[in-house]
């Protein structure tokens, strides 16, 4: 069974100016990491390069760079490979779990036979081998042929011993005879045999060392065999030639080869930071070990016609060379990696924070890595003598003045991506664990309307510390309430108090220093416990913010909870939680709790009030205000969305631009929502005007909360009104008919509530 994805593929050239523009609403557009680069292919006039999340193209005439991702059609993500057959002319791009993708006269053809097989173990695709319009895929299980063209599985071939299933890594041919590199050893057989899928029919070659050994490449060149056995024991491999019936040994890499490429007259092979290339009589032409910023990581590489090297880095991206000593770097920016803990937006920047935590609490230990995204442009540093980094605070209106808490070595102080600061025992009142000296484990960061940075310190007498804006430190006691207890994120309400998850114990500590942190007498603190309605308990809290209408939204392994009197906590109020039920609409009078069975990863609030919920399994959702009505979902089988597992959320407020954070990357999706803006100052229509080739959202923005807004003809007939979602609201292009405006002027009347605030603006609509 095929599924087909129909869009104006265009040699990729479109995606640029797709991608680059400002997303409209509705649209999305991701932003993965493009340095990760495992293959490359030629095409007639691009090179396609693949990294584990995307592709990217590159065109030799016009030097433009263009991604290519599930936004524009592929059917998954965990890319294995993509390779070009210039015999078909199709574009396969396969994956670690089977799905294939045919990529053919503007279209992606979809085949998921793999993918939906019951097939035990692993099903991912290995390598590819063309011979005319058929592709030898080498997959966990066996080989599996499949007619390009007429995209349908012909045979599967199961060769390992009696039949069975047995990785195989890539497949050549020599004069009429395949060469398989498997799990087992080299097997060989007749093309044209008819019986290939009995196993008696493949032979396994014995007379090279190591026989039995894993072989995950082989070649063909001038009539010799190239193949490389991998080497557990030292980590070397070694690669054999066949010629004239011998085997003998070729070379090794001193490490790991990552693969064989076999082309245009010559032979490069792959790994351990270095590249070695041969001509076709196999004589050595140079060894690649060096570019003029680093150390090669190449994972694959092919030359061209022109003779252009091509290499897939898995640390730099696209690389090219023809000369084999200089070197460009022609990678789309992105983040450096998919990693993604915890995201915020402030000051026109996306921070993400790309370290980690397991289920309980313990290092990842990730590298060091913190991203920002501003004005269209990525930043990337890493710390790489520290790990997990897990929140991120910039200084108020200095987004380049950063401060990193990790879970381990304190915290870091970075500006213009040059590290400042190490904050440790020694230089502040932070304190390290008790059974480690060296192990300062910090969570949430947060500067007050004071430009103090608070800081939580877990597993420590003091959990509480700040850093005055002289550069002072001072901890928080507490009477002990949540020593040596592992602390969470931290929050500001809108009166100032503060509230800290204790995220394995289903509490919350709640505490306000009066504006006067110098003075402890004077605080109110309160550690209370987190029950629902009917005296439940939770065993996580992994978020917490609160809406504009005051009210606390907790998430949990359960769900979602609300708090709706946060304000009173700290003086003796109530403080359980509320779980939002839904009701069934069946007519049995029922309700269920919203998204009782999902663990709540993230919450944000967009500028009209709603909630954006990411989950670990579901993906994200958008609710109405108070929860009830699910307005979207996206995941991963309705959505570019990567997967699943939503790790953190991020508003533009300006925008509405939604950043959803996930295992495997960021994606964005530009929602309807934005804050709205105290006068109507700034309030401007776009498109305007509304081209007769255009029909998507009209947006009027720059608007005061949830203003109304109406739009007549010239005459003054009321053709639209609407009350914005936040600072912004949306046209269809539609009458209240159902129609397509007619050509004209259009008038825009937009008044706040109670009509003290007015402005008026015009559309010229062509149709």
């Amino acid at each position: 069974m095929k599924r087909i994805k129909y869009f104006i593929f265009l040699s990729f050239l479109f995606l640029a100016q797709l991608l680059e523009a400002q997303v409209a609403i509705g649209k999305w557009r991701d932003h993965l990491p493009y340095y990760h680069a495992i293959s490359v292919t030629a095409m007639e006039n691009e090179i396609i390069t693949a990294t584990e999340f995307s592709l990217f193209s590159y065109n030799r005439s016009t030097g433009e760079l263009s991604k290519f991702s599930k936004i524009q059609g592929l059917s998954d993500t965990r890319i294995s490979f993509a390779k070009y057959s210039p015999e078909s002319k199709v574009l396969l791009v396969a994956y670690n779990n089977g799905n294939l993708d045919l990529i053919q006269n503007n279209q992606v053809f979809n085949l998921s036979d793999i993918y939906r097989a019951a097939i035990p173990g692993q099903k991912r695709i290995n390598n590819s081998f063309f011979i005319d319009n058929l592709a030898y895929l080498s997959c966990e299980f066996g080989i599996v042929v499949l007619d390009m063209i007429k995209r349908e599985f012909k045979d599967t071939y199961y060769i390992g011993e009696n039949g069975s299933a047995m990785p195989i890594y890539e497949i050549t041919i020599e004069g009429s005879t395949l060469w398989a590199a498997t799990e087992n050893g080299l097997y060989t057989a007749d093309k044209d045999d008819p019986l290939l899928v009995d196993y008696s029919h493949w032979s396994k070659i014995t007379n090279i060392p190591g026989a039995s050994g894993r072989f995950d490449a082989v070649v063909t060149i001038n009539n010799k065999i190239i193949a490389n056995k991998t080497n557990t024991l030292n980590a070397i491999d070694t690669v054999y030639l066949l010629d004239n019936s011998v085997w003998s040994f070729f070379t090794h890499n001193d490490g790991k080869i990552n693969s064989l490429y076999s082309g245009n007259n010559a032979l490069t092979i792959n790994g351990n930071g270095k590249i070695l290339i041969y001509d076709e009589s196999l004589n050595f032409i140079t060894e690649i070990n060096q570019y003029e910023w680093g150390t090669p990581d190449p994972r694959h590489s092919i030359i061209d016609e022109p003779g252009t090297l091509w290499i897939a880095d898995n640390t730099n991206g696209l690389i090219n060379t023809s000369n084999f000593v200089s070197f460009d770097y022609l990678s789309p920016e992105g983040p450096y990696t998919e990693n993604v803990f915890a995201m915020s937006h402030r000051d026109n920047t996306l921070f993400v924070s790309g370290g980690g935590l397991t289920g309980i609490w313990g290092n990842t230990w990730k590298n060091g890595e913190i991203f920002s995204f501003s004005n269209g442009s990525w930043k990337n540093q890493i710390i790489w003598d520290v790990s997990d980094i897990i929140n991120i605070a910039s200084f108020p209106g200095h987004p380049e003045h950063l401060f990193a808490a990790t879970w381990g070595f304190g915290v870091l102080e970075i500006s213009d991506l040059e590290l400042l600061n190490s904050f440790m025992p020694s230089n502040s009142s932070l304190q390290a664990i008790q059974s480690n000296p060296n192990v300062v484990r910090t969570c949430g960061l947060l500067f007050d309307d004071y430009q103090n940075l608070w800081v939580t310190n877990s597993s420590v007498i003091n959990p509480v510390s700040l850093k005055n804006p002289s550069g002072q430190w001072k901890s928080f006691h507490f009477n002990g309430l949540i020593s040596n207890k592992i602390i969470g994120p931290l929050y500001e309400t809108r009166n100032r108090d503060k509230w800290i998850t204790i995220p394995l114990e289903s509490k919350l500590f709640v505490f306000n220093d009066m504006q006067t942190p110098e003075i402890e007498s004077d605080d109110l603190f309160r550690l209370i416990s987190v029950l629902d309605q009917e005296g439940r308990n939770f065993n996580k809290i992994m978020c917490l913010i609160q809406d504009q209408d005051g009210t606390i939204w907790l998430g949990t392994d359960l769900g979602p909870l609300v708090i709706y009197n946060p304000d009173d906590i700290l003086y003796g109020g109530e403080a359980s939680a509320q779980r939002i039920k839904i009701p069934r609409n069946d007519g049995s009078g029922l309700a269920d709790y919203l998204l009782s069975t999902e663990m709540v990863t993230s919450i944000v609030i967009d500028g009209a009030n709603r909630k954006w919920i990411g989950t670990k399994k579901a993906g994200a959702f958008l609710f109405s205000q108070d929860g009830t009505v699910e307005i979207e979902n996206f995941n991963k089988d309705n959505s570019p969305l990567p997967s699943n597992w939503i790790t953190s959320i991020a508003i533009d407020e300006k925008t509405g631009e939604v950043f959803l954070g996930t295992d495997s990357g960021i994606l964005s999706y530009r929602g309807e929502a934005t804050t709205g803006s105290d006068e109507m100052i700034d309030v401007y229509v776009f498109p305007n005007p509304v081209r007769e080739n255009y029909y998507g959202p009209i947006t009027i923005t720059g608007l005061v909360s949830g203003a109304n807004v109406k739009i007549t003809d010239i005459s003054g007939n009321l053709i639209f009104e609407t009350n914005a979602l936040g600072g912004q609201a949306i046209w269809d292009g539609l009458t209240s008919y159902g129609k397509r405006a007619s050509t004209g002027i259009y008038v825009v009347f937009i008044s706040n509530e109670d009509g003290s605030k007015i402005f008026v603006t015009k559309i010229l609509f062509i149709n």
